[in-house]
């Protein structure tokens, strides 16, 4: 899908319980003109079968909705890691691009994974070769694999935004692209609520990943504080980044055109209430 130029789309992280078809019609009924899903349960290894009949549902339903849609890999994926749970995430990885595909996707956000005991820059190359890999084994063409960046969590990759990029340029030109979260960057120590803060974010992204790469933005709140490490989304204007500096980074020039997806914690007020902030953040054209 190209959306018309200038256009901001906005939504949430939606539901497919009930079906491809009940996905859509939840995304109608809220309004949303982007969403994010999960092509399988984001806890379990195994894909489901996707029939042809639901697919070319899926297909149709999204063309005439004209709704802008991405995927969020499982969270077990970690191709940075060794053994046989990178054996097993490369696998599922390449299985979640080939659905995406199918589905006609926009892209397929994953995070860059956990290093675990291993060296920092060893982990990094393992993680490069494995999306590479995921990519190939998945005989797609066209989806582009989201990296996200980290609240630095653990041993999580990307806190740094020299190392997110770093794997961010590590993959085919064709097929990168990248998902930058607030609320991570937020706790991985940039600082929303300032302009100097906001404004190195803005200055290191360009440098480090390219602005032309960012496919997606997670517009979430934070329950933590600035630099705390710690990944816990908050509703919109209610976490500790808070409304006022959301919005300003929202309507930042630099981003237009670039969908934005609340990952939040669930309620249907709460639903509604934040896809009215994500509404009026969007620049008009």
């Amino acid at each position: 899908m190209k959306g018309t130029v200038g256009v901001t789309r906005w939504g949430l992280h939606t539901s497919v319980a009930g079906g491809w078809g009940e996905m859509l019609a939840r995304a109608k009924g809220m309004g949303e003109t982007a969403a994010q899903v999960f092509v399988k349960s984001n806890r379990r290894w195994e894909m489901p079968r996707l029939s042809k009949e639901d697919g070319e549902i899926f297909r149709k339903g999204k063309k005439l909705q004209d709704l802008w849609v991405c995927s969020h890999a499982g969270y077990l994926i970690n191709v940075a890691g060794g053994g046989e749970i990178r054996k097993k995430s490369i696998r599922a990885l390449a299985e979640e691009i080939g659905r995406a595909e199918e589905l006609d996707l926009e892209g397929v956000v994953v995070h860059c994974g956990s290093r675990g005991e291993e060296e920092a820059g060893v982990a990094r190359k393992r993680a490069v070769e494995g999306f590479r890999e995921a990519l190939e084994m998945s005989e797609t063409r066209k989806v582009r694999l989201a990296l996200e960046n980290s609240a630095g969590q653990g041993t999580a990759l990307a806190r740094d935004f020299k190392e997110w990029g770093e794997l961010v340029h590590g993959l085919p030109k064709n097929r990168r692209a990248a998902c930058l979260d607030t609320a991570h960057a937020f706790a991985a120590g940039y600082d929303l609520r300032t302009e100097d803060g906001r404004g190195k974010l803005l200055r290191e992204i360009v440098r480090e990943i390219g602005r032309e790469n960012i496919l997606v933005i997670h517009a979430n709140d934070s329950k933590t504080d600035c630099g705390s490490g710690v990944d816990r989304h908050e509703h919109l204007g209610h976490g500790k980044i808070g409304g006022p500096a959301l919005w300003a980074f929202l309507r930042e020039e630099t981003w237009r055109g670039i969908p934005r997806i609340g990952e939040l914690p669930p309620g249907e007020r709460e639903d509604r209430e934040n896809l009215a902030f994500l509404k009026e953040s969007c620049l008009k054209t």
